[in-house]
Parts: C-alpha cells; structure tokens; sequence
C-alpha cells in the first residue's frame, strides 16, 4: 500500500519517502518508528521518523528518517488524506517532530514549514534532446562553452565513457567515499562521511535493488583518467543527484558540469526524465535545472509540558551555536 500511494502521487516521487529507504535507515540507524494511520479500518497514510537518542525518546522528540541523509520529508498517504500538525502528532504519539526538507507538496495533505529553501530540478519529459535543444536555445553560450570544455577533455586524454550503475559498486563507493573525504577536508566542509554508520548506511542503499528506492553509483572516465563519480538514488525516472565528487586535477575542463552533461545525453536510454538537484540555489545547480520547487522546515509540536522542554532546549541549543560561530 505504501507502494501503491507512491506510485498514486507525482509528488511523492522521491526515494526518501519510500518503505525501502525507511528499512534501511532502520537496519543502520535504528530507533525509527512508522505511524500508520488508519480510518474506518483502512490504511490512509504513513508518518516515518526517527528518535536521535534515549533521552529523545522518552521526551517523545521525532526527527525525520536519516537526519541529514534525508532529502525530502513528510507523510506518504492516499490522495485524499489531509491533516494538522498538531493532530498529526498525537496520532503519532509525539510531542515534538523537528524538520527539514518538507516538500511544498506537502501543502495538499494540511502540512507546512517556514524558511522557505529553494529546490531546483532537471526535467526531461520530451526526452533529452529536446532538453538540450531547449537549454541550447534559452542559454546558448553556456551549452557552447560545456561543448567547448567536452572537446578539450576527449583530445587531451580519450572519449568519455559513462558508467551509469556499476553491478558490484562496492569498490567505487569505497572509493567515493574517500575522494569526498578528502574534499570535504580540502575545502573546510564538515565530514558527513567520518561515521562508519552512514557509510554502512550507502553501501546499503547501493545494494539495494528496490525500483523505488534503487543505489546507482556512477563513475565517468576520459580515457583512463578519472574525471568524476557520483552516488545518488533513483525513484522510478527520478535520480536524486545525492554524493558526486570530481578529480580536482581536471578542474579546468569543469569535470561537475560534463558528469550532469553525460547522465543528461544518456537519459533516454536509461527511462531517465527527472534529475532532482535535491535543497540549494547555486550557480552550478542552476546552470541545468528548468524547474524550482520550495522545501520548509520548522518544529510541529503539541501544546504541553514536554514540548515546552523541547522547545526550551532547541532555543538554547541554536543560541550557543551562534555564538559559537
């Protein structure tokens, strides 16, 4: 039935919002639970979330599935479902749930956010080529100058080849991991990988061959050189853009912008007709995408005593980071 919601829904096309991602994240993470929601005995919808510690627990304080591994949040539910934060959260037996990543889509079922973030994505629906016959229209000198760099690239080191899903990604995930490690530490970003949980977690959701919820490691090489990898998940014609990480020595050929270039040209083949770029607004994101949607955040909560420690406790925790920072 969770499938069958999915599938019902344009807007729960995510590999986030699956049953098979919600397994995984419960075999590594553990302490998720999954309200079902019924009326008059028949299933309408489904709440994941996921409890951060003992202490969490006992105050009744949710958070979504994955923590920061988790690019889109909220209910799985039949069509016609709607309901409130708050009622939802006593249906759930919470106090507090905190969020992010709470698509706009949302909105059809009764639940909204605050701090709206933008959300850019890559639509294909006419197929590749018209994508790129329509991108080359809109922004001529940007596809000349990605053809340009393609060109430069293949005569200094060979024709490009794409591995789309590698059958045994062990290996090249072993070795995107720690290629983004040392991106992160080369660029000051805070080390998502460092915990051996979430790594067990990807190589978990890489083996995984749910079509809901499959693990596609990628891998382009020019040549034998080495240009780029990406680990994401696809969702039916959806692939999440998720882990990708360059060869630094090839920086100025734009070894990101050739990897998207190449997924894009294969697209057809591979039943490809969305790439979510998933939370964020930058110029690499957007030199791509032809469509936007929004995700919010916030804090539902009940109107008690442990909501109030929970609110308590969060407003102080944000405070002290600030002054950290």
């Amino acid at each position: 039935m969770w499938a069958e919601f999915c599938a019902a829904s344009p807007e729960l096309s995510s590999a986030f919002l699956t049953f098979a991602y919600v397994q995984a994240a419960a075999r590594e993470f553990g302490d998720i639970r999954i309200c079902v929601i019924k009326r008059a005995d028949r299933t309408v919808a489904f709440l994941p979330y996921q409890f951060h510690g003992t202490g969490q627990r006992l105050l009744g304080f949710g958070q979504r599935v994955g923590g920061e591994l988790n690019d889109s949040f909220g209910v799985v539910a039949d069509t016609d479902f709607t309901v409130s934060p708050l009622r939802l959260m006593r249906l759930a037996g919470l106090n507090a749930l905190l969020f992010t990543h709470l698509d706009q889509s949302q909105s059809h079922y009764g639940l909204t956010g605050s701090q709206p973030e933008t959300g850019l994505r890559i639509l294909m629906e006419q197929g590749s080529q018209a994508y790129w016959d329509e991108l080359r229209r809109t922004d001529k000198r940007f596809v000349a100058d990605t053809e340009r760099r393609e060109r430069r690239l293949i005569d200094a080191h060979g024709a490009l080849r794409l591995t789309f899903r590698h059958e045994n990604p062990d290996a090249e995930l072993t070795r995107l991991i720690a290629r983004k490690r040392e991106q992160y530490a080369r660029t000051d970003v805070a080390d998502c990988l460092a915990d051996q949980r979430t790594q067990r977690f990807l190589r978990r959701l890489a083996a995984g061959d749910d079509p809901l919820c499959q693990g596609i490691m990628s891998t382009l090489h020019a040549g034998d050189t080495w240009v780029a990898s990406h680990f994401g998940l696809m969702h039916r014609g959806t692939l999440h853009f998720w882990f990708p990480v360059y060869n630094p020595d090839l920086q100025p050929y734009s070894p990101g912008r050739i990897l998207v270039t190449a997924i894009i040209r294969q697209a057809d083949s591979l039943g490809l007709r969305c790439i979510d770029r998933g939370v964020g607004d930058s110029p690499a994101k957007r030199d791509f995408a032809n469509a936007e949607h929004t995700f919010t955040r916030g804090l539902w909560h009940r109107r008690n005593i442990p909501a109030a420690l929970i609110r308590a406790g969060l407003s102080l925790q944000w405070r002290l980071k600030r002054a950290v920072k």
